[in-house]
């Protein structure tokens, strides 16, 4: 197994242009799927911040959707943050699928990653359409 994410695009809701995507996760030890529901433009903001990062040692860039609990059917976190200040750096991965019994699972875990590879991220992110092109792929050290 590899470090690496992956977004695909499952269906377009052409009423509202509501994209189903599906998130895989792994840093090369664990790994997780969730699916979620977000727009074209889901993931601009996150990736402005990447490209940037990080701005100082404590800076942060973070996507966040849902929540858990019983509001939401899941809850995702990707926070790229600094683990030390020679330029290790880590993306922090929280995926809860909220159902319950077999369908209820979460997952916690680091992918670490170069500051570099962080802001190539990004910018990757930043030109992807998910109207055009139904996969994202990105490992760490590409």
């Amino acid at each position: 197994m590899k470090s690496e994410i992956k977004i695909k695009v499952l269906n377009i809701d052409e009423g509202d242009d509501t994209i189903f995507f599906q998130g895989f996760f792994s840093n090369g030890f664990c790994s997780t799927t969730l699916e979620f529901y977000g727009y074209s433009d889901e993931f601009q903001n996150f990736a402005n911040n990447l490209t940037e990062f990080p701005k100082s040692t404590k800076d942060k860039a973070t996507y966040e959707l849902g929540e858990k609990g019983d509001k939401w059917a899941y809850y995702l976190l990707i926070e790229a943050y600094c683990i030390e200040v020679n330029g290790r750096s880590a993306l922090k991965i929280e995926a809860t699928n909220n159902g319950t019994g077999h369908s209820h699972h979460e997952s916690k875990f680091e992918l670490e990653s170069e500051q570099a590879s962080l802001n190539r991220l990004g910018n990757r992110l930043k030109n992807w359409n998910p109207l055009e092109e139904k996969l994202f792929e990105w490992e760490p050290n590409e």
